[in-house]
Formats: structure tokens, sequence, C-alpha cells
């Protein structure tokens, strides 16, 4: 479901923290690698972000444009397999939390960003984590409010 956001960054990715973050859906459309988050730490450094501080964010959205896998790792729970990903196409996944998202320019290439993300899965799902390395043209981050300061401030 397409939705109009409040707030959107345009290669913003390295301003948001999502550590302990909960993505409900992560899926491939138009072009596009989405995660549906429930929630994001918008940090002090964020061109959008008004405050002094890092804020949460409520419920957002990050689309990396013209995706390609550089390398994505699905572990299987409770066993040893680990199922390879190739086609960015076929990635549908729910119900994950963010442990690692670290994102960058690629020196060589400056109209080609690169992240590496780690992911763990919800305990219902057949799935333990997944690490993906990926390009990407561009990443759009959106969300519609800024709420109270994120947790990291107070320490």
């Amino acid at each position: 479901m397409e939705r109009n956001y409040r707030y959107i960054g345009e290669d913003t990715l390295q301003y948001v923290s999502l550590h302990d973050c909960d993505c409900s859906h992560l899926y491939y459309a138009d072009d596009c690698l989405i995660f549906e988050l429930e929630w994001m730490e918008i940090l002090r450094t964020h061109p959008l972000n008004p405050y002094p501080q890092a804020h949460q964010s409520g419920e957002g959205r990050i689309e990396l444009v013209e995706p390609r896998i550089v390398e994505c790792t699905l572990a299987v729970k409770g066993s040893e397999e680990i199922r390879s990903v190739s086609d960015v196409r076929e990635m549908d996944y729910g119900e994950m939390e963010f442990l690692i998202c670290d994102e960058a320019c690629r020196e060589e290439e400056t109209d080609v960003h690169y992240a590496e993300m780690y992911m763990i899965f919800d305990r219902d799902s057949c799935y333990d984590n997944l690490s993906l390395k990926i390009e990407y043209r561009k990443s759009l981050v959106m969300w519609d409010a800024f709420h109270e300061v994120s947790w990291f401030e107070g320490i």
C-alpha cells in the first residue's frame, strides 16, 4: 500500500540508526527493496531532524532504489543450512529486527551506494537470520513524526 510521508530524506540512510528496530516487512517492488519499519532512530545529524538530539520516529519506510545483491544469505533455524539469495526480486520476508546497518558511498562509483545489513527473524520464522550486502543507486528514508528522544542520548 502506497503512503505519503511527512519526512522524506534522499540518501540519508547514514543519518539513521536501525539497531534493534523492527522491520515488519522486507520486499521488492517497483525496482526498490523496501523495508517497512515500526520505528527508526533519526540521528541529530539527519538534515530533516530539527532537534539537537536524536529522536525516535513512528512507523517509517526505507527504499533502496535499483538494488543489486552483492551477497545475501539466510540461516535456516534449527539446522546448519544456509540459503543463498541472488535475485532481489525473490526477497519477501517479515518480522525481523535489525542488528546492523552500515551504509557508505562507493569511492570508485559516486552514484552507487553500498550497505551491509544483519537482521534476526522473529522466533516463529523458519529462518534465524539474514545477512545482506547490497548496492543501490539511492536511498529514501521516510517517516511521519518525531516521538521521544532516542534512548542512547541519555548515555
